[in-house]
């Protein structure tokens, strides 16, 4: 049970997400009070492990990167050895077979038709020339991607992969989303350089940095589940709650303040959570829509423009050890858009001699794709014979993991919306969203937990400016299992019964 003096502050954040366990354990180390509540019954949001028939199965694997050293170390120094190290290889379906991801020089030479490659090469370069002397800003996707890599390398290799991957074309989306979502390709840059040393040199932070190609990733024996599990038994252990089956229903205000949370009870009911603060890490959206009194009009039909991309995983136990020669796979023209195989980072498998495919499909709640109907499964069987993969015959189980808010997306004028959420919250001064979904945008693993941990930094300076932030201590981890639940019948001190639910 965690300390009630009334001098401590009281954090709640909502969504038990790497980000939101992340800034929970930054804020425990720092003294305070946390609780974080999860909707699911296990933590992990997007990184969350989903057991079906002995096995986990991953929404896509979840490597945790290097690149952010001090959250690499300090998860490492919780997880021990359970933190798997394995080498990155990435591919993608080009041209005539896999080359590898992000594309290196030799991939674009080799897996494009010469007529094809030339018009790229020379599109690309007459592209830096009128990039000179353009002034505005692109006007969606479709111009920035020609932008940065020619109208024949777009045509060939991006447009119609973006519009399937979206469910609309390149002319839909903000040009925003390619500065925040699309990798630098190396093979791209090797020819932006070969150009600059004609002096046509191009500006950089068109798009995400750092896709290498070579990279140590790291994973865990039952997938990636395993980090927010360790996040969430270090902050039982420093005296916090991690509550589950506990979504958020309210954020109740008083002037500029929210001041209590209410969330549901796993077998129905609801629970009035006092707080001093609270950190935001579920959908923006929804988030905006929970507070009482309830925002105005424009507010709201703000918050019901913005859209996020619905993705299913079709986990399918195959008997067989081994099917892909990488750790994950992207095709552009098949059903699923990428294809892991957990057990090469480590992963394992029951019974010996399987494996276990994580075939990713972007869709629609609710369409047949999300619904595992007859039409998507005989597509995902063809399509896997059709690149040598697998037979049918070799799949034992198929079990199908959802997710409803898997991607943000950057609609064609979704940054004024996104823009007076941001304006209705920065008058609360004890509110702060953050993560991908509480600040709809793209971090991946380590990047959503550093997200976290400035969050939790700024909100104990805003309700504690006097404290020193001495270095967190030694992490003291429990077993995996530890507190997952809370125990039968407890019901912590501060909670107050507000009345049942159907």
């Amino acid at each position: 049970m965690p300390p009630t003096q009334p001098d401590v502050p009281h954090v709640v954040i909502a969504g038990g997400g790497v980000c939101g366990l992340y800034a929970a354990r930054t804020l425990v180390e720092r003294g305070l009070r946390v609780t974080v509540l999860e909707q699911e019954p296990q933590v992990g949001g997007l990184a969350a492990g989903h057991l079906r028939e002995g096995n986990y199965y991953d929404l896509g694997v979840h490597h945790l990167h290097a690149f952010d050293q001090a959250i690499f170390e300090d998860i490492r120094a919780i997880m021990g050895e359970r933190l798997i190290p394995s080498e990155k290889v990435a591919l993608i379906r080009y041209g005539k077979g896999y080359r590898r991801y992000p594309l290196e020089f030799m991939d674009l030479l080799t897996g494009i038709p010469l007529g094809t490659l030339v018009r790229a090469l020379a599109g690309m370069t007459w592209q830096q020339l009128l990039n000179k002397r353009l002034t505005t800003e692109p006007a969606n996707a479709e111009e920035a991607l020609i932008r940065l890599y020619g109208k024949p390398l777009y045509s060939f290799f991006f447009r119609d992969f973006t519009h399937r991957y979206w469910g609309f074309p390149p002319t839909e989306l903000s040009a925003a989303f390619v500065r925040s979502k699309m990798p630098r390709l190396s093979a791209v840059d090797f020819v932006k350089k070969a150009l600059g040393r004609l002096g046509m040199k191009e500006e950089a932070g068109e798009t995400v940095e750092g896709a290498t190609a070579r990279e140590t990733l790291w994973y865990s024996p039952t997938g990636s589940r395993e980090m927010p599990m360790a996040l969430a038994d270090h902050i039982r252990g420093r005296g916090g709650r991690v509550l589950t089956e506990a979504p958020l229903l309210a954020v109740e205000t008083e002037g500029d303040r929210a001041v209590a949370v209410c969330h549901g009870l796993p077998g129905g009911g609801e629970v009035r959570l006092v707080c001093d603060a609270v950190i935001n890490t579920v959908p923006l959206p929804l988030f905006v829509k929970a507070f009482q009194p309830a925002p105005g009009a424009a507010v709201l039909d703000a918050a019901g423009r913005l859209r996020y991309r619905p993705m299913v995983v079709y986990g399918l136990l195959v008997r067989r050890p081994r099917v892909l020669s990488a750790l994950f796979v992207y095709f552009r023209d098949r059903i699923f858009h990428r294809i892991a195989e957990p057990s090469a980072s480590g992963m394992v498998v029951e019974p010996e001699g399987h494996t276990v495919l994580l075939c990713e499909l972007m869709c629609e709640i609710g369409d047949d794709r999300w619904q595992g109907g007859e039409v998507s499964r005989r597509r995902l069987i063809a399509d896997l014979a059709a690149e040598n993969l697998l037979r049918e015959d070799e799949i034992v189980e198929t079990h199908l993991i959802h997710s409803h808010h898997a991607y943000p997306v950057f609609a064609l004028g979704f940054e004024p919306h996104v823009q007076a959420l941001n304006d209705y919250l920065k008058p609360f001064a004890n509110v702060l969203s953050c993560g991908r979904q509480g600040g709809f945008c793209f971090p991946n693993m380590h990047g959503a937990m550093r997200m976290g941990a400035d969050a939790a930094e700024e909100m104990t300076r805003r309700l504690q400016p006097e404290a020193r932030h001495a270095p967190p201590p030694v992490p003291v981890i429990g077993t995996e299992d530890e507190g997952i639940y809370l125990p039968d019948g407890e019901m912590p001190e501060d909670l107050e019964p507000t009345g049942s639910q159907d």
